[in-house]
Order: C-alpha cells, then sequence, then structure tokens
C-alpha cells in the first residue's frame, strides 16, 4: 500500500476530537494521533493581525502564532476530512468539510521528523512502535 493510500484509509472521512498545542501539534483521530512540528491555514495571517489588534493577551502570549492556530484547530474540531493530498515535498494536506484547509509542512527547521502518524502521540524520533514518520 502506498503512502498515500495509507493517508486516505486512515483520514478521509474520519475527524479528529481532541487536539493539543505546545511543542508539537497532536490531533486525535479515533485511534492514532497525527502530530505535527507544524501546522499552517490560509487563514493564519489574517487571523493572527485581527487577535493582535483587538484581542490584548494575544499580545502577551509567548508564542503568538499558536493563538490562531489554535482558533483553526477549534474551527476543524470534530469536522470530517473530505481530501487528502501528500504533495511532492511530503508535506500533508488535509480538506475538512468546513472548507478549511490545513497544511502539515516538512519545511520547518527540524531535522528529525515534521509529521507523524502514530498510537500514542509521542515524538517518532524516539521509535515509537507503530509509527510513520515522514520527512522530505
Amino acid at each position: 500500500m502506498s503512502a498515500i493510500q495509507i493517508l486516505e484509509e486512515k483520514l478521509l472521512g474520519n475527524f479528529y476530537s481532541l487536539f493539543r498545542v505546545g511543542y508539537a501539534y497532536d490531533l486525535y483521530f479515533s485511534n492514532f494521533w497525527l502530530i505535527a512540528n507544524n501546522v499552517t491555514c490560509s487563514d493564519e495571517e489574517k487571523l493572527n493581525e485581527q487577535l493582535l489588534a483587538t484581542y490584548s493577551p494575544a499580545r502577551e502570549a509567548v508564542d503568538k502564532e499558536d493563538v490562531a492556530k489554535s482558533i483553526i484547530l477549534a474551527s476543524t474540531l470534530q469536522k470530517r476530512v473530505t481530501g487528502v493530498a501528500l504533495l511532492p515535498d511530503s508535506s500533508l494536506e488535509l480538506l475538512f468539510e468546513n472548507g478549511i484547509t490545513l497544511l502539515f509542512p516538512t519545511d520547518t527547521e527540524v531535522v528529525d521528523w515534521h509529521w507523524a502518524l502514530n498510537e500514542s502521540s509521542k515524538d517518532p524520533y524516539h521509535g515509537v512502535t507503530g509509527s510513520v514518520k515522514m520527512t522530505p
């Protein structure tokens, strides 16, 4: 089975019911985690500008970009994945039923792994059983 076939089997029609923001971004899909060093959305820059202008606590956040990312992730919570693409650089792109597209890129400054599917949401670099890591 190819990587895209595995991703489509796991993700298409599925949704995540829990997410965590911190050292990594973790999305829980029924019995596995999609973990990533970064997640982006085309709405992110505009949302960050609005938040920084209108919500003063966002200006005090340690990782200001996580405020907008958290809102975007909350917007796709329990929304079904309607499209899955594995881009030429191994970035993962997910389209959700509400029209939001999330990109799990491979251009982060991390050399070990960029995104992975596993059963424990642990760092795949540490050899967690059942993990599949993707790097460009």
